[in-house]
This record gives C-alpha cells, sequence and structure tokens, in this order.
C-alpha cells in the first residue's frame, strides 16, 4: 500500500472498526481519521495513536515499511512459570481514551504548567508534574523537550500567510536551544516580573525584543532570557 491514507483505512477495517468507536479508542477526532483517510492530511500527531488503537506497526502505518498487521506475527516461547503453549504475542489492554503514554516512553515529551516552564532546566529540580505525555512532531533533545499548550491570541496570525499559534493548539520547547535566531519562535522569561510568554525573537544591531503575531498586542521590549525554542506545534483541524 503505497499512501498513509490507504494504510490507515486498512488498517481500521482489519481491526473491525468504525470510525466513532476509532475516535473512542485512539482519541483522535472522526473527522481527522476521515481526513486521513481520504488523503486530505498527512503525517499528523494522530498517526501514532492511531497504531496504538489498531495495535498495528507505527513504522508500517506511518511509511509503509515493516509488518503489516494480517503478516504472520512472530512467535514467542512459553515463560518457565506460565505453563501457557507458544502463541502469537499481542497487547490486549485498552488504550486510554485520549493519545497519553507511560512516563519517559521514547519520542514523548510531557505536557507541563506554564508556571513549571521557569524552573525545568534548574539544576536538581523535583521532577515535575505532566498532564500527560504526549509524541513530539519534531525531532528534538530527548530529556531537554518538553510541551505547553498557547494560551491567548498574542501569536494568533492575522492571515493565513505565516504560521499561527491558536489559543489550545500544543507547542514543543527544546530547552537546549537557547540562542535562537532571528524570527524564531521562543518561549522567555521575563526579567523584570518573571512571567512567561510565547513570542518571536527578534535582534538587530545587538537589539533583542519579543514581537507577537497579532498586531492588536505590543511587543515586548525589557531585559528577558530565552528558555527553549519552539520546534513544533499540534492543532487540532477543526
Amino acid at each position: 500500500m503505497e499512501t498513509i491514507a490507504a494504510r490507515a483505512l486498512a488498517a481500521r477495517k482489519f481491526a473491525k472498526m468504525t470510525q466513532k468507536q476509532a475516535e473512542a479508542a485512539s482519541g483522535v477526532k472522526q473527522s481527522n481519521i476521515s481526513k486521513i483517510e481520504r488523503g486530505d492530511t498527512g503525517r499528523s500527531m494522530g498517526l501514532l495513536a492511531l497504531a496504538r488503537a489498531y495495535r498495528v506497526d507505527p513504522n508500517w502505518l506511518d511509511t509503509g515499511d515493516g509488518p503489516a498487521p494480517w503478516d504472520t506475527v512472530q512467535q514467542r516461547p512459553a515463560r518457565d512459570n506460565a505453563n501457557e503453549p507458544p502463541g502469537p504475542y499481542r497487547v490486549t489492554r485498552t488504550p486510554p481514551p485520549i493519545p497519553s503514554f507511560s512516563p519517559g516512553t521514547p519520542g514523548t515529551v510531557p505536557l507541563i504548567a506554564w508556571a513549571d516552564a521557569a524552573c525545568w532546566s534548574t539544576p536538581g529540580r523535583a521532577p515535575l508534574e505532566a498532564e500527560r505525555w504526549i509524541p513530539c512532531v519534531a525531532h528534538h533533545s530527548a530529556g531537554n523537550t518538553y510541551a505547553l499548550r498557547v494560551r491567548g491570541d498574542s501569536m494568533t496570525a492575522p492571515s493565513g500567510s505565516m504560521k499561527s499559534y491558536p489559543a489550545e493548539s500544543i507547542i514543543f520547547v527544546d530547552t537546549l536551544r537557547t540562542a535562537p535566531e532571528d524570527g524564531e519562535r521562543v518561549i522567555a522569561k521575563l526579567e523584570s516580573s518573571n512571567e512567561i510568554t510565547f513570542k518571536v525573537f527578534k535582534e538587530e544591531d545587538g537589539r533583542r525584543w519579543l514581537l507577537p503575531l497579532n498586531p492588536n498586542h505590543e511587543p515586548i521590549r525589557m531585559e528577558f532570557t530565552v528558555l527553549g525554542t519552539v520546534i513544533g506545534k499540534w492543532e487540532d483541524e477543526d
């Protein structure tokens, strides 16, 4: 199967799920599942959640490489104390109702509170609570990346000609990237108030400032510290 759309449809049919059942099992909206199966959208964060719901190899679903769900599965020997015959190994537990993974799952990052972003890189800090762990949509520094849920409309662009970050969309922040280039999106701490903000980093002739994408908000020209650079965004399609 050459396309993500064809594989996604075939995997759901093989799992004997309707789109509504797939939504309940994966947390991916039915409208987005429909778009994926029609080929109206490219790779998305929802693919990993769908792979878990359908019990398929996520690499196969994304790229076509690896075993398809109907391929012969690997046999495993019985454990010494299990008293069971060899058989195909399948995970049978029910997935969570929303895309959520165990802390530290490879390829995932914690979705944290804004207040915790200020102390994320503090040496010796206690482990921070995460709302949940979610797949990161971009290449990132393992152990040094987190996700935030966007607040307010200061980074909502006025037109479709530039990237926009509406409220409730999720951004991924790499805390090892603290020397951004002009125009990159950053998380910064304002030195005068310790407020954490999400803005566009601007630098010219030795001057640095923070620029909102929404012209209804004012640029920030006070001293600030860059806490990390935004490397990706997840936004529901509707």
